[in-house]
């Protein structure tokens, strides 16, 4: 979209959302100002627009969901505000955890197949987009009719119609924020065949091949390489490289692994707030685990300290082992790191992720065994 279109259009949305928020507000008291505390009416409608529009935004994320699974895709996670509910060793978890501020909130499905993805993924970025707008035709379909309506219902219902509208508008629209892409820009991208989002439907169809069994260095190499060239500051340029390290490390071709890891160090500045921990904590472990850079990765950790500490997952285990071990070389601290480890890959669910951790945490585990065999020696 032009720039300065898309800054008229921002604007807009920015100025209607407000007028709609002023005018639900401004009807409200109008009509219940008899019945209540001019006050209290202020507040209870103000709490309610916050209470509303978090509903609004879970129900968008819904749609997702739902035509995710009617998709056959997998249901990894959801997070609306600060509030996440991920699957987690078979068991469906809660935390609070900060949303990069570009975001109200996302929705993680991983596909169980890699057949028709491209038919798949178009269906269930609708599906944000259509629960989208059927929220906002209920909340104004509710606002026409505000006048018999119960002030409960007015203040939880109608006061939702300004994010309602915002949320619709901004989505459908083709927008980049933070190198993140609304669902209109996906769709969009996704309809005209584009080389990013092409490439995004073949980091789809590697997830379902690791889904179905296949570790990274056994699923066909031309998902990895075989689409042109993308502009590096390209999100899914970003995580297809990412999942390149993977496939190298499985390989065990360490040279490429180094090489991708000093690709994603160099384009850390493009990552999203929302991958970075994540994209990260891989170039940590490649520092530490190949014996590259071990000063770079004690460089580096401060920055993932509480990513790494908080995230407690099979991954996250794993990276922390090989910092500890290579990096620090704190053999307790690893051991109890790699023993985490080795519990959570007993409990992971994708056979081809299963496969690629056992392996990675087995040269860890011989590691600690081989130094400490050296030491007693």
């Amino acid at each position: 979209m032009n720039r300065i279109i898309e800054r008229f259009v921002r604007i807009f949305d920015y100025v209607a959302s407000f007028a709609l928020a002023g005018t639900v507000v401004y009807i409200g008291y109008m009509n219940y100002w008899q019945d209540l505390n001019s006050a209290l009416l202020i507040i209870l409608l103000v709490l309610g627009g916050l209470a509303s529009s978090a509903i609004c935004c879970a129900f968008h994320e819904l749609g997702h969901v739902v035509f995710g699974w009617g998709c056959g895709f997998r249901f990894n996670s959801i997070r609306i505000g600060f509030l996440t509910i991920y699957r987690s060793e078979g068991k469906i978890c809660c935390t609070v955890q900060r949303m990069p501020e570009s975001l109200a909130g996302s929705v993680e499905m991983l596909p169980k197949t890699s057949e028709k993805l491209y038919t798949k993924f178009l269906s269930m970025i609708s599906g944000g987009l259509l629960f989208s707008f059927l929220f906002l035709v209920g909340a104004a379909v509710a606002f026409i009719f505000y006048e018999k309506l119960p002030f409960a219902v007015y203040a939880l219902l109608c006061t939702s119609l300004p994010y309602a509208f915002h949320l619709f508008f901004y989505n459908v629209l083709p927008f980049n924020d933070d190198n993140m892409d609304t669902d209109g820009s996906m769709f969009k991208g996704l309809l005209k065949k584009e080389t990013s989002y092409l490439t995004a439907v073949n980091i789809l169809a590697i997830e379902g091949y690791l889904y179905q069994g296949c570790s990274p260095s056994e699923i066909d190499k031309n998902l990895y390489f075989g689409l042109p060239q993308l502009p590096e500051d390209d999100l899914n340029f970003i995580l297809l490289t990412d999942y390149r390290l993977a496939f190298y490390l499985d390989s065990e071709d360490y040279g490429n692994a180094l090489k991708a890891s000093d690709r994603l160090e160099n384009l850390l500045e493009y990552v999203p707030k929302f991958y970075y921990n994540a994209v990260l904590a891989d170039i940590i472990f490649c520092k530490s685990f190949l014996k590259a850079d071990l000063e770079g990765a004690l460089r580096l950790y401060p920055q993932a300290q509480l990513y790494l500490k908080g995230e407690k997952s099979l991954k996250s285990c794993r990276i922390s082992a090989a910092y500890e071990l290579y990096a620090r070389q704190d053999k307790m601290a690893a051991l109890r790191a790699v023993s985490e480890a080795e519990k959570k890959v007993e409990t992971c669910d994708i056979k081809g992720i299963k496969k690629y951790e056992k392996k990675l945490i087995t040269v860890i585990r011989n590691d600690i065994v081989s130094e400490q065999v050296v030491e007693e020696g």
